[in-house]
């Protein structure tokens, strides 16, 4: 009986393997620090990060609302559940900042806490990174080509590329404008080198393009460094084959190359673009969700926000005597003026680069996990974040309300403590008659 149980969980766990390599594995991931654009709004890049939080911010409001709905004495259900959560935050800032300030920093912290967990756990959904759009990359790699544009690729003043680059993406179907999920994808890149000129890595791109779209039979290093004879019969073989690319020599009236040209030394023509209808699309998978603070911009802006409410806060509790915590000059407390300046000030690169560094790394691991074995190794991990997700959001609301607490404090210290010590004996009374009895 035991070696039958045995049997059967080495079988599920073979199964599961097989599906997952076969089902699940997808192409190599491309690991893309900024946020990538979905969208556009008027002026606005809707990006990934931004429509994650969006949904996070519909899904806390939603949830807000169905438990609020029908309030009750006696709560059960969801309404029971979000009062022992807000009971418990508020209980915890209670212990820091005593009953009065706990209640004045709740509406931040909390918010900030729920946002940044809810933010977090959302990331660990298997749809994120599994449903996106493709962007046509085998047009880009011409327009860069043919472009001064600052974002695109720089030239020096001999016309030659200043910095390398890389091209990724996938052999795929479709123009893009549909989500899709295409596991088993073989991923291929093209890469322009520092030093190389247009006209070199467009025979290097005609190699290319029929090496993986045409189906030509070329070694790796002959697409790196092909000879004439090479470029040629690629750019035969993109001419007959009618499932590949094809070469614009005439210019076109409409549609992709129509922002400039490119004189091909080997085969003694000008090339205008690269057509992709009808075969395969050189795309790169640009997923629709994506963790929310796996974006810097959104960590800084919530560092940003922490730190102008902890500021907000000393002024309010000190008026413009708040000031005097950095600027004064009574000899060497004018320069531990700065120094707390300055502190002020790191805090928001601390807030916003702990944050981001913690679930950019974790969204890489699982990633890469599930690339290299889906569905097995990658559980582990999922367990792994979600811990990661609740501290990260723990340490954040933590630490902007022990900033506030000492922003608060800082004025009146001798009165204010004795005040803070007997409020806080007040609520440990109040909350935890045991403990007060045991002191």
């Amino acid at each position: 009986m035991k070696k039958a149980r045995i049997a059967l969980i080495v079988i599920a766990v073979i199964a599961v393997l097989a599906a997952g390599l076969y089902i699940g594995k997808g192409p190599q991931p491309e690991i893309v620090v900024p946020a990538e654009t979905i969208f556009k709004l008027g002026p606005l890049n809707v990006t990934n990060t931004i429509l994650t939080s969006w949904v996070v911010i519909i899904f806390l409001i939603a949830i807000s609302v169905v438990a609020t709905r029908t309030l009750k004495l006696m709560p059960s259900g969801l309404q029971n559940f979000m009062e022992a959560v807000i009971g418990f935050l508020l209980a915890q800032m209670e212990d820091i900042a005593g009953e009065k300030k706990a209640r004045i920093f709740f509406p931040v912290i909390a918010t900030i806490f729920l946002f940044v967990i809810t933010s977090n756990w959302f990331g660990l959904f298997p749809f994120f990174n599994a449903i996106g759009k493709n962007e046509d990359v085998g047009h880009l790699v011409f327009e860069d080509l043919t472009s001064a544009h600052p974002h695109k690729l720089e030239f020096d003043k001999d016309g030659a590329v200043v910095k390398t680059k890389k091209f990724a993406g996938t052999p795929a179907e479709g123009d893009g404008s549909f989500l899709w999920f295409k596991p088993r994808a073989n991923a291929v890149d093209f890469e322009v080198k520092k030093g190389e000129k247009p006209d070199q890595i467009m025979d290097r791109y005609i190699v290319f393009l029929a090496k993986y779209f045409g189906g030509m039979s070329v070694k790796a290093e002959e697409v790196e460094h092909p000879t004439p004879e090479i470029i040629k019969e690629a750019a035969k073989v993109l001419e007959e084959n009618p499932k590949a690319p094809k070469l614009l020599f005439e210019h076109p009236e409409g549609g992709h190359g129509e922002s400039g040209e490119i004189q091909s030394p080997v085969l003694g023509k000008v090339i205008h673009g690269v057509d992709f209808a009808g075969s395969k699309k050189f795309s790169l998978f640009i997923p629709v969700f994506r963790g929310v603070f796996s974006d810097l911009n959104n960590t800084l802006a919530l560092g940003l926000i922490a730190f102008a409410m902890i500021e907000f806060w000393g002024f309010q509790a000190a008026g413009a005597g708040y000031l005097k915590k950095f600027f004064n000059l009574n000899g060497i407390m004018s320069f531990v003026g700065i120094l707390e300046l300055l502190s002020e000030l790191i805090r928001i690169i601390s807030f916003t680069f702990r944050l981001f560094g913690n679930i950019f790394a974790g969204e890489v691991l699982v990633l890469m996990l599930t690339f290299l074995m889906p569905f097995l190794l990658v559980d582990i991990i999922y367990g792994l974040e979600l811990f990661v997700g609740f501290i990260q959001a723990a340490v954040f609301a933590l630490l902007t309300l022990v900033f506030g607490v000492m922003a608060t404090e800082h004025h009146g210290e001798d009165e204010h403590h004795e005040g803070h010590h007997d409020e806080d004996a007040s609520a440990d009374a109040h909350h935890h008659p045991g403990t007060a009895q045991v002191q």
